[in-house]
């Protein structure tokens, strides 16, 4: 009889533990962070999702007026040089579809 005990106690306590895991990566998934739903992305990550071969190729399309100005964004860094581009990537493929 103690050994049916000492079995039941055992997989009590493995199921205790099996909670435990469960309510941790229960907690970590409800502090993850919900990814934007901006249409703005980096230039980097625009250029492959437009599929230009390279962000510095997108660059010069945007500087050549390819992409018109309304699907393009620009941020200045906190000395005033630096410019990051940001585009509208779902805007300008709707655009192009319309087109």
């Amino acid at each position: 009889m103690s050994t049916s005990l000492t079995a039941a106690d055992d997989i009590k306590q493995q199921l205790n533990l099996i909670c435990a895991q469960l309510n941790v990566i229960q907690a970590r998934l409800e502090l993850k962070p919900t990814l934007s739903s901006s249409p703005w992305l980096p230039l980097a990550e625009a250029a492959r999702a437009l599929h230009f071969p390279s962000a510095r190729a997108l660059r010069v399309a945007i500087d050549r007026g390819r992409i018109p100005t309304q699907f393009v964004s620009a941020t200045t860094g906190d000395t005033g040089k630096r410019r990051t581009l940001y585009v509208d990537v779902e805007g300008f493929a709707s655009h192009l579809r319309n087109k």
